[in-house]
């Protein structure tokens, strides 16, 4: 049973990553990354140009700008961060979570049954989602943040600027932004690949209700739009980030994260995914 599940898990992964919607899509969202990567490397070396005229001494306020607001997760201004931000669950979905979808309708899923079991072949199908949906977010945010890291120096903030880092007390990991900032940028890339991940596996569920690939694809994402609009209700009455849109990013766009809500969405989500796949999964007759 071991042999088999690792066996099948492999074949999972591969199929997941080595294909072309899978590669398209982090090409895609590389793009975004370069373009995020561009702007503000642009932006910082025209900021240290104009210093060099007007001061002579090159910039006075040396903590101003550092690579933690200038990779795509600490910045706001550029049509990359925005794109690829607001894309996200799009983005997570494309390169795998319809599979199971074109599977069952072939009849792949009847096959793969027979040889392994319902549970292993649902618990693999559900892991290689999710290990496609956080590669493809994760994967573009690295490249972005070592590139900016090899023209914007890593210097720790600090907060005499307010202005320049959206990170105050109360929000997530804030004690290690102006401490350990290496640190808090991992602990937002683990963050994003996880939900990323979420993100995909919601396709995977919603697979098992809707049998239409476009559908399958899109309901996430429009999930994810609902609840990301659905702030304006709360406004002036609850100042934690709800949206996903938003919290995925590290810094403030609008409130600040929270980590107890992060962590209750997530886990709302893992439970929903995980729960349906298994659970349908392994009730469901295959024909």
């Amino acid at each position: 049973m071991h042999k088999t599940f690792v066996h099948l898990i492999k074949i999972e992964l591969k199929k997941a990553i080595k294909n072309k919607f899978f590669v398209t899509t982090l090409m895609v969202g590389s793009i975004f990354a370069l373009f995020s990567a561009w702007y503000m490397i642009d932006s910082y070396a025209a900021f240290e140009h104009q210093n060099k005229v007007y001061t002579n001494n090159g910039n006075p306020m040396i903590q101003q700008f550092s690579l933690f607001n200038h990779w795509i997760g600490g910045e706001a201004f550029s049509l990359g961060y925005t794109l690829f931000f607001t894309l996200i669950p799009l983005m997570a979905v494309l390169p795998y979570s319809w599979s199971y979808f074109i599977e069952n309708k072939i009849g792949y899923v009847k096959s793969i049954v027979t040889r392994s079991s319902k549970f292993q072949y649902y618990l693999s199908k559900y892991i290689a989602t999710f290990v496609s949906g956080g590669l493809v977010v994760l994967i573009p945010l690295i490249a972005n943040i070592l590139i900016v890291a090899c023209f914007v120096p890593a210097i720790t903030p600090t907060k005499l600027y307010p202005l320049y880092y959206a990170v105050d007390h109360g929000s997530l990991w804030s004690g290690l932004f102006y401490t350990h900032p290496i640190i808090y940028v991992l602990l937002y890339l683990i963050l994003d690949f996880v939900f990323a991940g979420l993100f995909a596996t919601m396709s995977l569920a919603v697979s098992f209700f809707i049998k239409n690939r476009i559908a399958i694809i899109l309901i996430p994402f429009f999930f994810i739009l609902i609840l990301h609009y659905s702030r304006t209700f709360l406004a002036y009455i609850y100042y934690n980030e709800i949206s996903p849109l938003h919290y995925l990013h590290s810094t403030a766009i609008e409130n600040y994260a929270n980590g107890g809500m992060v962590l209750t969405q997530g886990l709302l989500f893992f439970i929903l995914t995980f729960g349906i796949t298994m659970k349908l999964g392994v009730k469901r007759e295959v024909f």
